[in-house]
């Protein structure tokens, strides 16, 4: 039953994750770590809720507790220190820059198509960066996970017209931030 659970929502649990994140390693942790503390809590959930709503909070905080953790150390490192190895080792960050130029100069994809996409991926995913942290994770969790107000309210533990606050701004910088490089036509999907 548990197995079925995870195929359930691991993949959108990572999707939105990632999206809040924009770091694949700390996505996958989120992952882990929400299905972890889904087994060892699970007779605490109370039905007041959907189950994916209480999944949702779960993975919700644990990123929140990551973006907390990242403001202790911020900065941009291309190496880290592993004390096991005993030598340096890439950072995700690094890594990440490596994934973007080596999909841009991938022999097999189609350059113009695969330019274009990459492109337009990460105008969007600089844009979501650019958002407060409490704004972009309600935009993820309604405008990309597709949940409502009520859910989400649950999730980040805050009323609905405080979500609909922060989904309403949110979109306005994302429009603001996107407007220079996407037509008028495509931008209209933002401001619905």
């Amino acid at each position: 039953m548990f197995q079925t659970l995870v195929r359930r929502y691991q993949s959108r649990i990572y999707t939105a994750a990632f999206r809040i994140l924009s770091n694949s390693e700390e996505a996958e942790e989120v992952v882990q770590d929400t299905f972890l503390k889904v087994h060892q809590n699970i007779s605490k959930f109370r039905q007041q809720a959907s189950f994916s709503s209480w999944v949702f909070k779960i993975a919700h905080n644990q990123c929140m507790d990551i973006l907390r953790n990242r403001q202790r150390r911020k900065g941009f490192r291309l190496l880290s220190f592993d004390p096991q190895s005993n030598k340096p080792e890439p950072t995700e960050e690094a890594m990440e820059a490596y994934s973007v130029i080596s999909q841009l100069t991938d022999p097999g994809a189609d350059p113009s198509q695969s330019l274009e996409l990459n492109e337009q991926g990460k105008m969007v995913t600089d844009a979501l960066k650019q958002l407060t942290d409490t704004q972009r994770t309600v935009v993820v969790l309604h405008d990309i996970e597709g949940f409502q107000y009520q859910e989400i309210a649950e999730i980040v533990g805050t009323s609905i017209g405080t979500v609909r606050s922060r989904l309403h701004y949110g979109r306005i910088k994302l429009k603001e931030l996107l407007e220079p490089y996407f037509s008028q036509q495509n931008m209209s999907a933002i401001s619905r």
